[in-house]
């Protein structure tokens, strides 16, 4: 079966590299999935988890926003964070959700900050599906 170059780059570094025959990541408007073959395309996401399958398992990673750049046999997502989703601390993922829903439900959605406020509640929500 054909492979998928996978690399996802944080501002900080490269967060993986490797393949897969299947990506399916957290896209602005709902989750796509990228087989080779796949159509070139550029796509904004959100903080979400990206599932990489490769062969009979599969990898799950918890992402925030960013860009997804598809091309050829190569799959790029350049994102603000990157972590591995077995490693995530679901008791402190639960009480930052609180913490950033209720900054958001404080914030007028015409303020600046609302945006922000938004992205952090929805990787707050991705790190407790994780």
């Amino acid at each position: 079966m054909a492979a998928l170059t996978v690399e996802i780059v944080t501002p900080i570094a490269s967060a993986f590299k490797g393949e897969a025959v299947e990506v399916v990541a957290p896209g602005l408007l709902g989750e796509f999935g990228v087989l080779p073959g796949h159509a070139a395309m550029l796509a904004v996401t959100r903080a979400g988890i990206v599932t990489l399958r490769e062969g009979q398992g599969s990898k799950r990673l918890v992402v925030g926003a960013g860009f997804a750049e598809v091309g050829g046999a190569n799959v790029t997502l350049l994102v603000e964070s990157c972590e591995a989703a077995e490693k995530v601390d679901k008791e402190a993922a639960k009480v930052a959700l609180a913490a950033a829903e209720q900054k958001l439900a404080g914030i007028a959605l015409h303020d600046p900050e609302w945006e922000l406020a938004r992205k952090q509640v929805d990787l707050a929500q991705a790190r407790t599906l994780a």
